[in-house]
Formats: C-alpha cells, sequence, structure tokens
C-alpha cells in the first residue's frame, strides 16, 4: 500500500513524497531509517487538512501540559532532542505531534530549541521564546519550562475564570428575554380581543402590551428569524477578536467587575514579569513582554508609561506609583523587592495578592447580580402581567 507523507530530514527542511508500506506505523518506521522524521502520513489519494490547519487547532491547556511535559522528561536526564521525538510521536495525530516533529527536524539541523519552536506553525506565548533562550544560556532549561508551563497554566486558569464569570449573567439575560417573549406568544394574545371592546377604558400600558403581544403572535416566524439573525450577529461578534477587545475594555469600566478585570489582569502582569526574572531575562526586556500580554488598553497605557520611566532611570516602584497602578502595599513590595534584589519574588507574592482579591470581588459581584437580574427581570414579567390586568379590570368599570 503507498503512503503519502510530510517529513523533516536532518536539515530541518520540509519535504513530501509517497513511499510504500503495509501501514502507516511501518511508513513512519521506513521514514526514520531514512533520517527523516514523519509529520504526516496519510493514503494516497485520500484527503488531509494541511499542516499549518491542524497546527492552530491545538488550545491553550494543551500547550501547557505539552510543556510540562518536556519539563518533566528534561529533568529525568533524557536529552532535549530525545524527548521532543518522543512527545512528537507520542501526539502523532495532533496538532502538538507535527509541531515537535518539525522542532526535531530542527534541532537535528543545528538550530537552537528557541529559535525551532518559533519557527513553528504553532502559535506559543511570546515570553515563552525569552524564557527558553534564557534556560538554554543558564544551562537550566528544565526548571525553565516548568516555570514557563506553570505561567501558562495561570493564564489559562484565569481566563477560564473569566469566561465562567460572564457565562453566567449571559444565561440570566437570556432567561429572561426567554420568559418574556414565552408570556408575549402565550399569555398575552388570549386578552387581546380587549382592544377591540368599544365601551373599554383600556389604559396606555394595557394597550402597548397587548398590541405588541399580538405583532409578536401574528409576525411569529418573522420574530423568530430576526431573534436568530440578532444572536448569529452576537455569536460573530464575540468570534471576533477585535470585537472582544472593546467588549472587555467596556466590561472594565462597570463598577465591581471592572475592578476585578483590573486586578486580575495586574496579577497576570506580576506572575508574568515575576517568571521572566526568575529566569534572567533583563528587567526592561521582561517588562515589555509582560506588558505586550496585557488585554486592557488602560492597563497596557500604565504599564508603557512605566516603562518608559524605568528606561529613563527610575525606579520601578516610583514609576508605578506616578501611573497609580498600584495599591501601597504593592508598592511597597515592589520597592522592597528593588532594595533587597529579590523583585522577583516580591512580584509573585504581588501576584498572589491580587489573584485573591480578584477572586473575592468576583465572588461579591456574582453575590449583587444574581438578585440584580431577577429583579430587573421580575420587574418586566410583574410590569406585562399588571397591564394584562388592568385591561381585565377595565371591563368592570363600564358605565352603562
Amino acid at each position: 500500500m503507498e503512503f503519502q507523507y510530510q517529513a523533516v530530514n536532518p536539515q530541518g527542511q520540509t519535504v513530501n513524497g509517497i513511499i510504500g508500506a503495509g501501514g502507516e506505523r511501518e511508513a513512519a518506521r521506513l521514514l526514520r531509517q531514512q533520517e527523516l522524521t514523519p509529520v504526516e502520513i496519510g493514503p494516497v489519494g485520500k484527503p488531509s487538512e494541511t499542516h499549518h490547519t491542524r497546527a492552530r487547532r491545538a488550545s491553550h491547556q494543551e500547550q501547557a501540559i505539552v510543556i510540562g511535559e518536556l519539563a518533566i522528561l528534561l529533568q529525568a536526564g533524557v536529552p532535549l532532542a530525545e524527548a521532543v521525538e518522543s512527545i512528537g510521536q507520542t501526539h502523532t495525530d495532533s496538532a502538538i505531534g507535527e509541531t515537535f516533529s518539525h522542532v526535531h527536524g530542527k534541532l537535528r539541523g543545528g538550530a537552537s530549541f528557541s529559535q525551532a519552536l518559533q519557527s513553528a506553525p504553532l502559535e506559543w506565548p511570546d515570553y515563552l521564546f525569552q524564557l527558553i533562550a534564557a534556560g538554554e544560556h543558564t544551562g537550566k532549561l528544565a526548571q525553565t519550562l516548568q516555570r514557563a508551563a506553570t505561567q501558562m497554566e495561570y493564564e489559562q486558569r484565569i481566563n477560564s475564570e473569566m469566561r465562567n464569570a460572564l457565562i453566567y449573567p449571559g444565561i440570566l439575560v437570556f432567561s429572561g428575554i426567554a420568559a418574556t417573549l414565552l408570556i408575549f406568544i402565550v399569555v398575552v394574545p388570549k386578552f387581546a380581543g380587549i382592544l377591540k371592546s368599544s365601551r373599554a377604558q383600556i389604559p396606555d400600558i394595557s394597550v402597548w402590551v397587548l398590541t405588541a403581544g399580538l405583532f409578536v403572535k401574528e409576525n411569529l416566524l418573522w420574530v423568530g428569524l430576526g431573534a436568530a439573525a440578532a444572536m448569529l450577529t452576537i455569536v460573530i461578534l464575540v468570534s471576533n477578536s477585535a470585537m472582544r477587545s472593546k467588549m472587555l475594555q467596556t466590561l472594565s469600566r462597570v463598577p465591581v467587575l471592572g475592578r476585578w478585570l483590573i486586578e486580575t489582569e495586574i496579577g497576570r502582569w506580576a506572575s508574568m514579569l515575576s517568571t521572566l526574572l526568575e529566569n534572567r531575562v533583563p528587567i526592561l526586556k521582561a517588562m515589555e513582554l509582560a506588558q505586550n500580554g496585557m488585554r486592557l488598553t488602560a492597563v497596557k497605557h500604565k504599564l508603557q508609561q512605566t516603562l518608559r520611566e524605568v528606561r529613563g532611570g527610575k525606579k520601578m516602584a516610583v514609576a508605578l506609583a506616578e501611573v497609580q497602578m498600584l495599591n501601597v502595599t504593592g508598592l511597597n513590595l515592589i520597592r522592597v523587592g528593588e532594595r533587597s534584589g529579590e523583585l522577583a519574588n516580591m512580584l509573585r507574592t504581588l501576584a498572589t495578592l491580587y489573584e485573591n482579591a480578584g477572586r473575592e470581588r468576583l465572588k461579591r459581584f456574582l453575590i449583587l447580580l444574581e438578585p440584580l437580574a431577577i429583579l430587573i427581570i421580575g420587574a418586566v414579567i410583574g410590569t406585562i402581567m399588571i397591564a394584562v390586568m388592568l385591561a381585565i379590570t377595565s371591563l368592570s368599570n363600564v358605565s352603562f
């Protein structure tokens, strides 16, 4: 049986071809005998996804796990090239496997691990390459990779908390809209006949509600299509990175929730900067990489201004105090870290403090959100029911 393949030669170049074998495993073994690292193997004529398309589908969680896996292999004494090849073979049918097979080919061609990983099609956080380069320079690549995996897991956890926090209010809003529409479709039209009574003095609010309910029932198809189009538009907007960024900026100005987003962002910055400094990345380069990972424009602008001041010769604590980014406790931690030479440890403590503060603020937000959403939904439904009841009672007030 013939198989088409994509592989990497010892020079790190990608090659394509066809090989005869009894199965995909045998084809992979034959390619390795020819000093080719298989990236993709499939029967001739079978449609398959390209390397680049598959590589983009790896989640951030998978990336963090595989970096931690590589760190464990290196700590166990496995040579880098062998560890990378092992991961590539273990994840043969995934984007991770394709990427590490590509990296293995680059390593055999003489490239450094940071350069090989950066040339791979899978996207990684920018700070990861700096951490790996620092680990290669100091000879502590395993420890550096472990800290990088921890940082990636931390960011994944923060992102997950943010998504979960925004899902809850979304469900409440959706439930309220669904309940309101149900009343308009099922309940209100049953009393729409009151509008035809010439003797009843129906209040304006009842007229509006009954007319709206009758309109929804008579144009149910168009209302449904409009609702579906609105939902589709929202999904498209949310899937757009630019729109997500704008939504995030807007939410950052909401009371309680906005403060939580800002504290979470500061905690992420402190954790990332701490990890970079612990691995001997120069402080100016570390500050630049850490600020590039920020998503809130307000926080990023303050960090950019801080970086300019530090480049001008100011202490970091002084620069942060001028932009009013940290509280008194945070500034004291930075100040002590600069004086004692333990800035990385102080930043790690700062990240923990802001992470805990952010979690407490999120809990308070959710505690306030639930009764507020119930009150709003109850007020809307109550208004509709009151309008219906006023319309019914207006019939008993007809004078003869």
